[in-house]
């Protein structure tokens, strides 16, 4: 089976084509790095990729403008790096080195820059929706053309966090933006059982009156054109907004799940038809880049990658006696009698 090209769309020029195939390859190839570290034992914590969601990641980043803020997930590398974050900022906190994002505190991706407009992780997925919800509404409030924006998948459906947020957004008219992974399986349970309707867009608009909409998640291309039209009708004062992005996660929830859960075959035909890296490099073939120039561009992904790799393993580790420090405890009893 032949590898389908991303679709045609003229809203999308052909820099920000190449600069969502960096992004793409970028968390691609960072991810396979990270993980063979922690096979090695050398990354303490453990090890969560999006292979085959990377055109989500990389596309809703690239929609959003220098003032807006984001809240990722742990498989929204790209998205991280389209706002500016180094891979040498990533491979510090899979490290836990003092000079980290978390000063050695995570192994993970529980991290941010909230000066930056990045809010750090929240492993309870459905969490971040009233977070980004509030930050919404205090745009609102200020009168700041400012859009907020997070991820979330089906599984989050399942957490009355979720459904609350999304009722308070649409009742308060906020600027934000909810892109949903949905890759079918949550962490490892069918969809089918989790839902009645699993069209989770109709159930986004049929519930709270969000305008929704559907996008083919692995179209890296179409996701950007997508969201960023969904970010500009929330800035304009459309009120929330909510794109579904359809995909499959090739690989399990995390680096030590195998996913047998899923169809062997499910995962090879969307590895041959509909890998979001070798879509983006067949639409970028069609519109006349040579494949010399899209090598160039896989090798400068992996220098950068290397390049970080040297600078985190220079990194110092975090030193001892600030083991306490940022930790936040009540205060001493006082003593009795």
């Amino acid at each position: 089976m032949a590898v389908e090209p991303c679709a045609e769309n003229q809203s999308v020029g052909r820099e920000e084509r190449i600069e969502l195939f960096r992004l793409v390859l970028l968390q691609r190839l960072f991810e396979e790095r990270v993980t063979a570290l922690y096979r090695q034992g050398r990354v303490p914590g453990s090890v969560y990729t999006g292979r085959g969601q990377e055109a989500v990641a990389a596309g809703a980043g690239l929609a959003l403008g220098p003032d807006d803020v984001v809240a990722p997930l742990n498989r929204e590398l790209a998205c991280h790096f389209a706002r500016g974050v180094e891979p040498a900022d990533v491979f510090r906190n899979f490290f836990g080195k003092a000079t980290g994002p978390t000063a050695g505190r995570d192994g993970n991706m529980h991290f941010g820059y909230p000066g930056d407009g990045i809010f750090p992780l929240v492993s309870m997925l459905g969490d971040l929706v009233p977070v980004v919800t509030g930050a919404a509404l205090a745009f609102k409030r200020r009168r700041q053309p400012r859009v907020a924006m997070t991820f979330l998948g089906e599984g989050a459906f399942s957490v009355g966090d979720t459904h609350e947020g999304l009722n308070l957004a649409a009742v308060w008219k906020v600027p934000v933006v909810f892109v949903i992974q949905s890759n079918r399986y949550s962490y490892s349970t069918p969809v089918a059982r989790q839902m009645v309707n699993t069209n989770i867009s109709q159930r986004v608009f049929g519930g709270w009156s969000i305008h929704s909409e559907r996008v083919d998640g692995t179209d890296a291309i179409s996701v950007l054109a997508t969201v960023r039209a969904a970010v500009e009708r929330a800035r304009d004062g459309g009120g929330p907004q909510a794109v579904e992005a359809l995909s499959v996660r090739m690989h399990g929830h995390a680096a030590h799940d195998d996913a047998r859960y899923v169809p062997a075959g499910m995962r090879e035909e969307f590895a041959e038809r509909f890998d979001p890296p070798a879509r983006l490099a067949a639409r970028l073939a069609l519109d006349g880049l040579s494949a010399g120039e899209i090598d160039a561009v896989r090798e400068d992904v992996s220098d950068e990658i290397a390049a970080g790799l040297a600078e985190a393993e220079r990194a110092p580790a975090p030193d001892p006696a600030t083991l306490e420090h940022g930790v936040y405890a009540a205060p001493p009893r006082s003593s009795v009698g």
